[in-house]
């Protein structure tokens, strides 16, 4: 068994884009797991909302590794500040 730091798993590619399947499969939505909630299972890493959620996919990981996420994500809801518009280099796209 490999020992992994928390920082080197939080920051390793996860199955299904970081979403959680569980919630994806149990509620059809997409919620992004937290990056330290993570099972690995047939090669690939999982990351879920809480720890209840990554109990029941060890409960049942055949079920929710099956997940796909939909053709169409929406995009992030990150919010955009303009103060970080116009540190970039072409401010041009903060003065439109």
């Amino acid at each position: 068994m490999m020992q992994h730091k928390a920082s080197e798993i939080a920051e390793t590619e996860k199955a299904l884009l970081n979403y959680c399947p569980v919630t994806l499969a149990d509620e059809e939505k997409l919620e992004k797991g937290n990056p330290i909630l993570v099972i690995s299972f047939k090669g690939e890493k999982y990351s879920f909302v809480s720890e209840e959620k990554l109990q029941k996919f060890s409960n049942t990981p055949s079920r929710y590794s099956k997940t796909k996420l939909p053709v169409r994500i929406p995009p992030d809801n990150k919010p955009v500040y303009l103060h970080n518009l116009q540190k970039e280099e072409n401010s041009v796209t903060f003065l439109e």
